[in-house]
C-alpha cells in the first residue's frame, strides 16, 4: 500500500540518491574507492546519529533485527564497493544504471520470500526497466 507518506519518503530517497550517486563519482575521481566509502559511511553514520537523537528513538529489544540490520549491512558495504569500483573504473551513468536494477532483484526476493504479489502493470513497468538499462549501457 502507498500512502503519501511513504510516497514522500520515496520521491525523497531518490533525489538523495541521485546526489550520492553524482558525489561519488567525483569522490572516486580524486581519492581510492575504498577511501571514498569509508568517509561516506561516517557521514552517513553522522546524519543517522542525529537522526536518532533528533526522534528520541527507543532501544533495540530484537536479537534477530539486530541480526538482519548487521547482515544488511555487510551487504550494504560490499554493494557500495563494488558501485565506487564501477564508478572509478567507468562511466557513472551505466554504473548507476546497472546497479539500480538491485530494485528488479529486490522485487524478485520480496515475492519469493515475503509473500508480496504483483500485477501485470508492475510486471510490464519492471519489463521496460530492464529494456531501459540495456539501451543505457550500450
Amino acid at each position: 500500500m502507498v500512502t503519501n507518506q511513504s510516497l514522500l519518503f520515496a520521491v525523497a530517497a531518490m533525489f538523495l540518491y541521485a546526489g550520492w550517486a553524482l558525489l561519488a563519482k567525483f569522490a572516486t575521481q580524486r581519492i581510492p574507492v575504498g577511501h571514498a566509502v569509508a568517509v561516506t559511511y561516517v557521514a552517513g553514520l553522522v546524519a543517522v546519529g542525529g537522526y536518532l537523537l533528533v526522534t528520541d528513538a527507543n532501544l533495540v529489544r530484537s536479537v534477530s533485527g539486530l541480526g538482519y540490520a548487521l547482515a544488511s549491512g555487510l551487504f550494504l558495504g560490499l554493494g557500495t564497493l563494488a558501485y565506487y569500483s564501477a564508478l572509478d573504473t567507468g562511466s557513472a551513468a551505466i554504473a548507476t544504471s546497472i546497479s539500480g536494477m538491485y530494485l528488479l532483484v529486490t522485487t524478485v526476493l520480496a515475492i519469493l520470500f515475503l509473500d508480496e504479489s504483483l500485477g501485470s502493470m508492475e510486471m510490464a513497468g519492471l519489463g521496460l526497466a530492464v529494456v531501459a538499462v540495456v539501451l543505457l549501457s550500450q
